[in-house]
């Protein structure tokens, strides 16, 4: 129970976290947005932005092992994969799933459906690859 817990609890402060992060980002892709920057780029900046908070936060209250170097390769690696993820997503919900519905809609569908996904594969996978990182630092 207690292991569930503590499983639980980290999931909540990375939920936090990637709230705090998540609305810098969004913030700064609607901006651009706005600025007719493109939605691939604008996406790409404002994802990067919630990247850098992310690692700050991320590192010091959810995985421990994220302060070393090879621990922010890791955190640095698991976020081209959602940052590839996030681009396509928020693509293809911007061109094809949501394409028929107002820019505004769109828009929040799209973003939406580009930060959903890639937070739960993001923060398994890391938690996964810093489990294996601190076992093999235990050997």
């Amino acid at each position: 129970m207690r292991n569930l817990f503590k499983k639980l609890s980290t999931l909540f402060y990375y939920g936090i976290n990637s709230v705090i992060s998540t609305v810098v980002d969004v913030c700064i892709v609607w901006i651009l947005v706005k600025l007719h920057v493109g939605i691939v780029a604008a996406n790409t900046v404002g994802v990067l932005a919630g990247f850098l908070l992310g690692y700050v936060l991320n590192a010091a209250y959810v995985f421990g092992a994220a302060k070393s170097r090879i621990g922010f390769f890791i955190y640095f690696g698991t976020f081209l994969i959602g940052l590839f993820l996030a681009d396509w997503l928020i693509f293809w919900g911007n061109t094809c799933l949501f394409a028929g519905l107002g820019e505004n809609l769109n828009f929040l569908l799209s973003k939406g459906l580009s930060i959903v996904v890639p937070f739960f594969v993001m923060y398994f996978l890391r938690k996964w690859l810093y489990a294996l990182l601190e076992k093999k630092q235990c050997n």
